[in-house]
């Protein structure tokens, strides 16, 4: 789980969020973006949606100083998600001489 305190808290007709609390990533959660390009917003907005439990159209108010940081996070959860990140990792390995002579 992973919280965001919002510089600029947001509303959605009487509800008001100063804080988002992303839960640990699933498959299912994922699935939610199915229906949207590959490296959208609105795909991203989904993933935080089924991540947060808030609605994408109050995420869709976000500010975009708040959402720069919550999309930082979502980048390395699709990271993770489809390989990326250990790829990312064994390459840096083998380019780095002192973990190449281990």
């Amino acid at each position: 789980m992973k919280t965001f305190y919002l510089k600029h808290p947001v509303s959605l007709g009487e509800r008001t969020i100063s804080e988002l609390t992303l839960q640990d990533p699933h498959v299912r959660h994922l699935m939610r973006t199915d229906a949207y390009g590959v490296n959208t917003i609105a795909a991203d907005v989904a993933l935080c949606s089924a991540l947060s439990g808030e609605s994408e159209a109050l995420l869709a108010n976000l500010h975009i100083e708040d959402w720069a940081l919550i999309r930082v996070e979502l980048q390395k959860i699709y990271a993770v998600f489809f390989g990326v990140k250990a790829e990312m990792e064994n390459n840096a390995d083998e380019q780095n001489p002192t973990k190449a002579a281990d």
